[in-house]
């Protein structure tokens, strides 16, 4: 499911991509850090369990997001429960989140909203598109914890909320903001 709210960009702020390649380029930024996370904590977990690949997160996902945000674009995720603080939803990710809870996934993708215009952060465009848990999460995101990796999570994560999910929960979403030059 797509929703788009359009407001335009102040002229000093004038980008010369349209709306649909706004989405392609966000939609090609969160592919590009999701396959690298992925595959970044698959081989930590393989290497040393799921305790490494809490230190995988804690560590390597800063720097992928940072290596897929330049050029006026920046990535990350949020969440209702977040892991990290520095993660916290704006008032507009937090209503946008409620809304995709229900059902993150539609016709097998996941939901994806956007807006271009005055956003919490300033004026550019926001896209942001749901982290429905995957098996794969349960072992550090799921309602029964091993008590080591429990450990590590609270030794990393100390105010850590992103625990008790379920299979196909929304886990959360990629935030994704594009901020073109002023000119």
């Amino acid at each position: 499911m797509l929703v788009a709210l359009l407001p335009t960009f102040t002229q000093a702020q004038q980008t010369d991509q349209t709306p649909d390649q706004l989405v392609a380029e966000a939609r090609s930024k969160v592919q590009a850090f999701g396959s690298s996370l992925k595959q970044a904590l698959q081989s930590a977990i393989k290497e040393g369990g799921l305790a490494n690949g809490i230190a995988v997160c804690n560590t390597v996902a800063p720097e992928i997001a940072a290596q897929n945000s330049n050029d006026g674009w920046q990535i990350s995720r949020t969440s209702l429960r977040v892991r990290n603080p520095d993660n916290t939803p704006t008032d507009w990710q937090e209503m946008q989140l409620k809304a995709m809870q229900e059902h993150p996934v539609k016709n097998g993708k996941p939901v994806e909203i956007w807006r271009i215009g005055n956003t919490d952060t300033g004026n550019g465009f926001e896209y942001m598109r749901a982290i429905p848990t995957q098996k794969l999460c349960l072992g550090c995101h799921g309602k029964s914890i091993d008590p080591g990796v429990q450990a590590k999570l609270n030794e990393l994560y100390p105010q850590d909320q992103a625990t008790g999910f379920s299979e196909g929960d929304l886990r959360g979403a990629f935030i994704v903001t594009y901020r073109p030059e002023t000119n």
